[in-house]
């Protein structure tokens, strides 16, 4: 029986009429396959990942579609289509990567772009001159050098201030709070005589029930009278509002225009991408005495690699760090173990 099934399933398969079960295993042979042959051997590179034409789908077809969908459809065509991130599409920094040097750095500047250099490096001197000295001010200028037995009699002095006058404010408050206590003692003995009548549940009656509604009534129309004599004065002060309006739209755009101002600037400057804060390389500057005229007797003040390195940093590239030689190690910590500890008490 075996034998004549296993003959018509060979007769099936030679004419070419297969079970959806075998119809499905050849299609997922094939797409193995496939995906198998496009994928690269190791060390071997092909083709760009992120690369934004796609070979399987023509440019008519994925013109109109979204990039989610042509991530779809090509997964199932054995190809995948990488994200690509959004910090690919923008500069980590606007600043250029080759800054243009002042042209008073050159070896053979005019005179006013060299004065214009040595101005700005002067300024940004005296800047840290007077916030050394800010700082020199606010530390050791404010607290002054004294003797041990100096401070120790200013100690005794801070100490003893003021303990005359406490002793004879003590009694005082004391007088005063004997006196508060007879007076709370009184005002409880009298609340205590009072007599305590009997309260009756006394019903309105229909005047007064009326008396009460037609005065409901009379706040309404007033507070309806008000609002409409309001509507009527704001027609009249709709100038006044108008003008309002316009000079708080004013401000609004004044202050969007200061933000606006504040992002662009902080665009360009360097973002904190470590705990050390980013320090810029020194302006690079000559004295008029150290000026040569030529490049042949022109000293190099720049080192180059510290340059790129600095710019990289400007620019987010890298974050900015120190030179550490020395490597950080946890203090060790010292203890005597119980069953290794002398009590001398019990020694002796």
């Amino acid at each position: 029986m075996s034998s004549i099934l296993q003959q018509r399933e060979m007769e099936r398969k030679k004419l070419g009429i297969l079970k959806l079960k075998e119809k499905e295993a050849l299609k997922n042979r094939m797409l193995a396959k496939a995906i198998k042959a496009n994928c690269p051997k190791k060390g071997e590179f092909k083709y760009d990942m992120w690369n934004s034409t796609n070979v399987l789908l023509p440019e008519t077809v994925t013109e109109w579609m979204s990039s989610d969908n042509i991530r779809h459809i090509v997964s199932h065509l054995g190809m995948k289509k990488r994200n690509i991130p959004s910090s690919l599409h923008k500069k980590p920094s606007p600043l250029p990567a080759v800054e243009i040097p002042h042209p008073g750095t050159s070896y053979n500047p005019s005179y006013s772009s060299h004065q214009e250099l040595l101005q700005e490096v002067v300024k940004k001197e005296l800047k840290l001159m007077k916030e050394e000295e800010h700082l020199d001010r606010v530390t050791t200028q404010m607290f002054k050098k004294i003797s041990l037995k100096k401070q120790n009699e200013n100690m005794m002095k801070e100490m003893l201030q003021g303990l005359s006058t406490a002793q004879s404010l003590n009694s005082k408050s004391g007088e005063k709070d004997s006196d508060k206590e007879e007076e709370n003692d009184d005002k409880n003995s009298s609340t205590a005589v009072t007599n305590k009548k009997p309260v009756k549940n006394a019903k309105k009656t229909l005047v007064q029930r009326r008396k009460q509604r037609e005065q409901k009534q009379a706040t309404n129309i007033h507070a309806l009278d008000k609002l409409k004599k309001k509507k009527i004065s704001d027609i009249y002060k709709l100038k006044a509002l108008q003008k309002q309006i316009e000079e708080k739209e004013k401000k609004q755009e004044l202050l969007r225009q200061k933000r606006i101002k504040k992002h662009e600037i902080n665009l360009s400057m360097p973002k904190t991408l470590s705990k050390t804060k980013f320090e810029p390389i020194d302006p690079d500057f000559q004295l008029a005495e150290e000026l040569t005229g030529n490049l042949r007797n022109c000293n190099p003040s720049k080192n180059l690699l510290k340059e790129r390195y600095k710019s990289f940093q400007q620019r987010n590239i890298i974050p900015p760090a120190t030179i550490k030689l020395k490597r950080d190690k946890a203090k060790m910590k010292k203890f005597i173990k119980p069953d290794h500890r002398i009590n001398l008490d019990t020694t002796h």
